[in-house]
C-alpha cells in the first residue's frame, strides 16, 4: 500500500465519501500525480483497477472538490482486505482525510465480510505510520528493498468489528 503524507489531523473536516466509479478516472489520476513521485500508478493501472470486480475505490470531496481517494482490494478466499493505495491531495492535508477514507475503507471491506484490514507503507512515512498506530493496526513485518527505490516496507494489519446485519 502506498499512502502520502497523511493528516495530522488538527483541522478536521467533513468530508462526503462515495464510491468511485470510471467516471472518477481523471479526478483519481489527478490526486495520484499530486501525491506520489515514487511508486505513482499509470493511468491504464489505474482505469483497469476502476473496472475490476475485486477492487473498490473511495472518493472523499469536500466543497465539491476531491480531496482525496483510497483503493481496497478483495482477493477470492481470503477474509483479509488490502488497502492498496490511500491519497490525500495536497490541497487537503491537515483535515483528517485519509482518518475518514481509512475508517470508511475499513466499514467496506467489514461489509465485504472480511475480517482483517492489511496495509504497507514506505518507513520513512512517519505520518502515515501514527496514522495507522492510531486507528489500531499493528505491525506485521518490515520488507526490506519493498519499493524500486529499494526502500523498505511496513506491513500492518487490523482485526475489522463485523458489519451490523441488515436484517
Amino acid at each position: 500500500m502506498r499512502a502520502t503524507s497523511t493528516d495530522s489531523g488538527a483541522r478536521p473536516a467533513t468530508a462526503s465519501i462515495r464510491t468511485a466509479g470510471l467516471g472518477d478516472l481523471d479526478a483519481i489520476d489527478a490526486v495520484e500525480a499530486q501525491s506520489f513521485v515514487y511508486d505513482r500508478f499509470p493511468r491504464r493501472n489505474l482505469a483497469r483497477m476502476l473496472a475490476s470486480p475485486s477492487a473498490v475505490f473511495i472518493i472523499a470531496e469536500i466543497d465539491g472538490d476531491v480531496a482525496g481517494y483510497a483503493a481496497v482490494l478483495f482477493r477470492t478466499g481470503t477474509k483479509v482486505a488490502r488497502l492498496y493505495s490511500i491519497a490525500v491531495a495536497p490541497d487537503h492535508r491537515g483535515h483528517d482525510v485519509a482518518g475518514q477514507l481509512l475508517v470508511r475503507a475499513e466499514e467496506l471491506a467489514a461489509r465485504w465480510g472480511r475480517d482483517r484490514m492489511r496495509l504497507e507503507f514506505r518507513s520513512s512515512n512517519d505520518r502515515a505510520h501514527r496514522l495507522y498506530l492510531r486507528a489500531d493496526y499493528v505491525a506485521l513485518a518490515t520488507k526490506p528493498g519493498y519499493y524500486g527505490d529499494g526502500e523498505t516496507a511496513i506491513r500492518m494489519e487490523k482485526r475489522l468489528e463485523p458489519a451490523p446485519s441488515s436484517g
